[in-house]
């Protein structure tokens, strides 16, 4: 009987160590700009963050370079929606459109985000 009770508690002290406990199994709704999710991105979580991170340096009230502001909601929706994305993808298609950030590229997850942002009409909540 000993030897059976042993034998069972081995086995699920086996077993118990296969378990999946990794964050993306376990929460696979997490607000992540770059996977599907139930939340809509908005401009007060991760667009505001990725402006901030990346264009806001340039692109303030005290720094307005070419006039673009995109330093709060309310300028961030004046500027032409076509020339933001075109700016971000940086492919050219829009002519006239200066490539940004200069000398590098947002993360393919950060224009992603926008590119969903604009064609949501930007909500800001």
């Amino acid at each position: 009987m000993k030897a059976l009770l042993a034998w069972v508690v081995l086995g699920f002290s086996l077993l118990s160590g296969c378990y999946y406990d990794s964050k993306e199994y376990l929460y696979p709704t997490l607000n992540t700009v770059c996977t599907d999710t139930v939340a809509p991105v908005i401009y007060a979580g991760a667009i505001s963050k990725i402006l901030s991170d990346n264009c806001v340096a340039c692109h303030n009230t005290s720094n307005p370079h070419a006039g673009v502001l995109l330093d709060n909601f309310a300028n961030v929706t004046k500027v032409d929606k076509n020339i933001l994305l075109g700016s971000i993808l940086q492919t050219g298609v829009y002519t006239g459109v200066k490539a940004m950030p200069q000398g590098s590229k947002l993360s393919d997850c950060s224009i992603k985000a926008i590119e969903t942002w604009l064609n949501a009409n930007s909500p800001q909540k």
